[in-house]
């Protein structure tokens, strides 16, 4: 009896040590996931950090990239198959281009300060508005400058903690700006703060963005490989939209 109980002693200290390292790994683990983020900001401040600083981006003088895509229709047929070369420039007045090729017909927005326009082979091209054509520069500075364009007066956001994407928990970051209804959920790995990728539900659709490849550049993080898919209102996936290749990054 004396060594039955010993040995029932022995199973409960085990017992006992085994639940306490348990619950020290889980709580080290969730401290290792989570450190210091109680706010969106907490969050916002560690992303920046880890691409880059925002202070680093906000000193760029220059960037320029090829972009490389497809657009899908619904039926999976191509819409667009197109490579981009942007070119953004802000080291003195503001100067952004995107141009490419379609058949024999090159394109080029050109923006020179206020002097916004498009161009078919050299020649003004007064079918498309300024409008669309600044929507357009907007989009796609807006999404370069991610995560540092979400540091904004304009913004409101908040942290979610740690939820599913793509089947594995991510840093969850939802924000949204004055004067548009678009809601934007962007996800960070646990530890390393990795780019993910996002959701964002627009006045017409919904889109879901992985970031497949990342890469640095003079120690900012940049998407190299992404696709995104249309989706419903519960993120279920209803087509491929597009597939993006970045390369040929240049910061000055």
């Amino acid at each position: 009896m004396a060594v039955l109980n010993g040995l029932n002693r022995r199973l409960l200290l085990i017992a006992f040590v085994g639940g306490a390292i348990t619950i020290l790994l889980i709580y080290r683990d969730q401290k290792a996931a989570s450190p210091h983020i109680k706010t969106a900001d907490d969050l916002l401040k560690i992303v920046m950090k880890v691409s880059g600083g925002k202070e680093r981006y906000n000193n760029i003088k220059s960037i320029s990239f090829k972009k490389s895509f497809h657009l899908y229709q619904e039926d999976g047929t191509v819409e667009i198959d197109r490579v981009e070369l942007h070119d953004y420039d802000f080291s003195d007045e503001t100067r952004r281009s995107i141009s490419w090729f379609s058949g024999e017909r090159k394109y080029e927005i050109i923006q020179r300060g206020t002097d916004l326009y498009q161009t078919i082979n050299d020649i003004p091209d007064t079918t498309i508005t300024k409008i669309a054509l600044q929507n357009k520069l907007n989009a796609a500075t807006f999404v370069l400058g991610l995560p540092y364009t979400l540091d904004s007066d304009s913004s409101t956001k908040v942290y979610n903690g740690l939820q599913d994407f793509e089947g594995a928990k991510a840093h969850k970051l939802v924000v949204t700006f004055t004067g548009s209804k678009d809601v934007w959920s962007l996800y960070y790995e646990p530890k390393t703060f990795t780019w993910l990728g996002y959701w964002v539900q627009t006045s017409d659709h919904y889109s879901l963005v992985i970031n497949n490849e990342m890469t640095e550049v003079d120690g900012f993080q940049f998407s190299r490989k992404r696709t995104s898919y249309r989706t419903d209102s519960l993120k279920v996936r209803q087509y491929l939209r597009a597939d993006y290749d970045y390369s040929n990054y240049k910061i000055k």
